[in-house]
Order: C-alpha cells, then structure tokens, then sequence
C-alpha cells in the first residue's frame, strides 16, 4: 500500500523520558494502529486504547516508553484511511511488513531493560524471535482473531476450539504446507503470541476462559483480565447543551422523539443490519408508539467488507417507513457527545465485540442500553442499566432484539432509573486503573506479587 504523504517517514517514536531517579525500564509499545490521535477515521478499540495507554502513561510516567507505529515502514507507511480502506490481501501485506519492521526495531535494543507491549496480534512481531533474545512480551488482545474468524467467516458452524485444532493437524501435512500466507496471521500469530508472551492482556473473564479452551498448554495464570473502563471526559455542561440543540436542528429532530444511537465502525461483525430488520419487524406488527421512533446509526465503513455492508444497510432503512433512520458518519469529540445526550436508549448489536468501549461511553452518558449478549457486552452491562438479548437464528435473534428495544422505550420511568445506575457504575470504572494494571504486568510488579511470601 503507498503511503499518501500523511505519515511521517520518520519512525513512529514518541518517547517520554523519565528523571534519573525513577525506574531504568524502558517499554517498547508497538502498534500497528497507533499514532493516529485525533484523525476522524474508524480505526476501532485498538487504536482507542492505545491512545488512552499513551496519555495516562505520559501523565504518571510508570517508565520510559516508545510508540512504535506504521510510520516505522517509511514511504511504505499507509495512512489511517489507507489501513481501514485495505482489501484482505493489502491488509496482509501490511501485517508482515510491520511485523519484520517492529521485530528488527526492537532487536536494536537492550533486553536486559527493555520490555515490550504488542497492541495488535495479527499485526504483532516475530514472538519467539524476540522471547529467544530475552525480552520480556506482554500482549494485548482487543480482538480473539480466531475467534473472530469463527464467528464472522465461518458464521458461527464451527468452534474456535475446533479451527485450532484442525490447523495445528494441517499443518504437519502436505495440505498444510499449501494453505495461504495469510492464515498465519490468524492462526500461528495468535498461537505464539500466548505462548511466548509473559502475560497475555483480555478485556473479559470469558474471552479469557475461550483462549485457554483453544490453547491448552497456556497456563491460566498468563491471561489477565482488565476491562478497560472509561477515559472519556464529560463536555462542559453548557457547550454539551448548545451542540445537542444545535444537532435537534441540524436533523429537525421532535422534541417528543425516541431517539436510538448506536455508534461503531459499519462493518459486519457489528451487527447493524440486525438492528435495522428488528426495527422494520417492528413496523410490520404495528404496535409502534405514538411518540415518532428515530436511529442515527452514527459511524463509518471500515475494513475489508465495510462499503459493500453500508450498502446493505441502506437498502435496509430505506424499507423502513415510520421510523427515521439517519447515517450522520463518524462523530468525535464535543459532537459524539451531543448525539449521546441527544439519545434514549444506546443499541449495541455486535455479533462479535471482545469489549465495549462505545457502550461504556453511552453508560457514562447515562443511557440505559439494549445489547447482542456477546463477550464484550458480557463484559460491562448489568440488569440495573440494561438487557442483554441471546442470540440464537437469525430470525430468532432479531425478534429478540425487537422485543427488548420496545421494552426499553415503552418504560419511560425505568429507562430514567436505568440511566442514573448507568451514570454511576461507569463513573466507577477508571481508565487510570486499567493502565497502571498493564503497568505493573509491564515492569513484572503483578508476578512479584504474587509470588512474594506472606509475612
């Protein structure tokens, strides 16, 4: 992929030196979706927290850290729109590209005080080649890529534990030897980075009970949970007020409108089309409420099926006759804000989401929220604040979905007490916690500590 003279050739460095008295450690942070800040494109929850690890780390300075990003690969650095824009095999070509970069760069430096935090899998470096050399990986798995195969390609038929084995038996054959390059992203990649990472980062306990039913021979004390919590800081009230009328405006949205918001990447996995078939279900019953029912369906194509699923999507909502589907793109900052406040309820239907970022937003905006029960959704919500819907077909889930939705909206005095719990359990999930716990896997604190005799 060339680069679009977006991206620096330099390297992707950003370092934060510490004072001479503080910890030597040096952290090496690769991240194949980082540096990027601030760039209106969908590069999804990697690149979210990678940013978020950054900022809080250069405020409480744990140790000396570098970003390691795509600028590494010089004038054959993509830019963001380039990344989320890539066909399968772009995408692969970038994957091993960074990875031989980031591996080549980290070998330049001194194991015996450097340790290394992968923010991507797939996108992850030479593991045994850098384990052989003495340094110490810690992994952050935003997405099961395996998983994530099983679900969205192999559409749920066969278990992720079951793919894993059948590789690895491929493998040792003729067969094997003629399977794509590519299925060693998913496959292998992920395989080595468990076992040759000291600790293996994961947003949720049943992501985590997934992988060691996948992988066998990790021990369970490598998985670490850490549910990212919430880093987002509230707009000021009075400019928060001012851009929500001024959006009421911009869409002439009722002042009596039930307004549904989902926010994410349009890609597959994130469900939308369901959403939208319970939505037109729920107008062939015709039991809609009085009050006029509005969805801003708030986000943008991305990744390797994402154009041609917008397509879908809006040939869908223009079925749909009297509820009021908007596509306002991807929103940010003061205006993601608006469209939150704006809302009454947040839908969250991912077939596939290894965490919630986006319902966590929504929760701290004090919206009560219906979600597809999945291990990121699992993960945050709670009946004070919520339902989650169980997937089952494809009929049976969009019924549920429409189901939960007319629930949510025909109960005006749960939906408020549902939004002061929400308000409040997310105001209690630091961000700042999460990043000292990776902090401390980091620098080995964590093993230490367990490890320690008990006085």
């Amino acid at each position: 992929m060339p680069s679009t003279g977006r991206v620096s050739r330099r390297r992707a460095s950003s370092t934060f030196p510490l004072p001479a008295e503080t910890h030597r450690l040096r952290v090496l942070f690769l991240a194949a979706h980082g540096g990027f800040a601030g760039q209106a494109v969908p590069l999804g929850g990697g690149a979210a927290v990678c940013e978020r690890l950054l900022a809080e780390w250069a405020r409480t300075k744990p140790f000396e850290f570098e970003l390691i990003g795509p600028a590494i690969l010089g004038a054959r650095a993509p830019s963001s729109r380039d990344l989320v824009r890539s066909s399968e095999r772009e995408y692969a070509r970038f994957c091993f590209a960074f990875s031989e970069a980031a591996t080549e760069e980290v070998l330049r430096h001194d194991p015996a005080r450097t340790a290394v935090l992968v923010n991507d899998v797939s996108e992850g470096p030479d593991f045994a080649r850098l384990a052989a050399a003495g340094f110490r990986i810690v992994t952050i798995y935003h997405v099961d890529v395996v998983a994530y195969v099983a679900a969205i390609y192999g559409r749920g038929l066969v278990a992720p534990s079951t793919l894993v084995r059948w590789h690895a038996r491929l493998k040792r054959t003729a067969v094997g030897r003629l399977m794509p390059r590519m299925a060693s992203l998913v496959f292998d990649r992920q395989a080595h980075s468990l076992r040759y990472s000291q600790a293996a980062v994961v947003p949720s306990e049943s992501m985590r009970e997934l992988m060691l039913t996948c992988y066998a021979d990790v021990p369970g004390e490598r998985i670490h949970v850490v549910g990212w919590g919430n880093a987002e800081e509230p707009p000021q009230e009075d400019l928060l007020r001012q851009e929500t009328a001024r959006l009421r405006a911009e869409y002439d949205v009722p002042g009596d409108a039930l307004v549904l918001i989902t926010l994410s990447r349009i890609s597959p996995e994130k469900g939308q089309d369901l959403l939208l078939e319970a939505l037109a279900e729920w107008e062939r019953r015709g039991d809609l409420p009085e009050r006029p029912v509005w969805l801003f369906l708030c986000g943008e194509a991305a990744y390797m099926q994402g154009i041609r699923f917008e397509r879908r999507l809006r040939e869908l909502a223009a079925t749909l006759r009297r509820i009021r589907v908007v596509f306002p793109g991807y929103v940010m900052g003061l205006r993601k804000s608006a469209f939150l406040a704006m809302g009454s309820a947040y839908v969250f239907p991912s077939r596939h989401e290894s965490y919630g970022l986006t319902l966590l937003e929504a929760l701290g905006a004090g919206l009560p929220a219906v979600c597809l029960d999945h291990h990121g959704a699992r993960a945050v919500m709670r009946e004070a604040f919520g339902e989650l819907v169980p997937m089952g077909s494809r009929r049976e889930t969009v019924e549920r979905l429409r189901a939960a939705i007319a629930k949510l909206l025909g109960d005006e005095e749960g939906r408020a007490r549902m939004s002061d719990a929400a308000r409040r359990w997310a105001a209690s999930q630091r961000f700042s916690d999460s990043a000292a716990a990776v902090a401390r896997l980091l620098t080995g604190e964590e093993e230490r500590a367990v490890t320690a005799p008990v006085p």
